[in-house]
């Protein structure tokens, strides 16, 4: 069964994080700013909510993630890890978490767009963000 696991080194294992990291914020982001763009109104608000979730979740989550993530992954004794290793178990337990969450506020709409689009402006932009660290991290990378 090991042999059928695609491996890459773990400097290019940053890199796919930070693929994943960037597409997920864009998307997330893409979903926020389409609703945004089409509202009237309350412009400013939106700003400061996206500023302020942001500012939270980057700094007070992602921010950490990142770090936590590259430590665990330069501490490896392997040199290929599975190219799906970038997070652990909990990471993928908090993504799955957050995406079924998102799906379920968007289908259901019991929260009005105009209320989770800048929500969705500010946690995009630091996903996307955190992607950017892992890059930072593949570029400061030594063996």
């Amino acid at each position: 069964m090991d042999k059928f696991v695609f491996r890459c080194s773990k400097k290019t294992l940053l890199i796919y994080a930070a693929i994943v990291w960037m597409f997920a914020g864009g998307m997330v982001m893409k979903l926020g700013y389409e609703v945004l763009l089409a509202a009237q109104g309350y412009k400013m608000i939106s700003v400061i909510v996206a500023v302020s979730v942001f500012l939270i979740f980057y700094f007070s989550i992602f921010s950490k993630m990142v770090y936590k993530h590259e430590k665990r992954i330069k501490n490896k004794e392997k040199e290929k890890l599975c190219v799906f290793s970038f997070f652990d178990v909990k990471g993928y337990v908090i993504m799955a978490c957050m995406m079924t969450l998102g799906v379920v506020i968007r289908s259901m709409s019991f929260i009005p767009p105009m209320y989770w689009a800048p929500f969705y402006v500010g946690l995009g932009t630091a996903l996307f963000s955190a992607g950017i660290l892992f890059v930072r991290g593949w570029l400061k990378w030594e063996q």
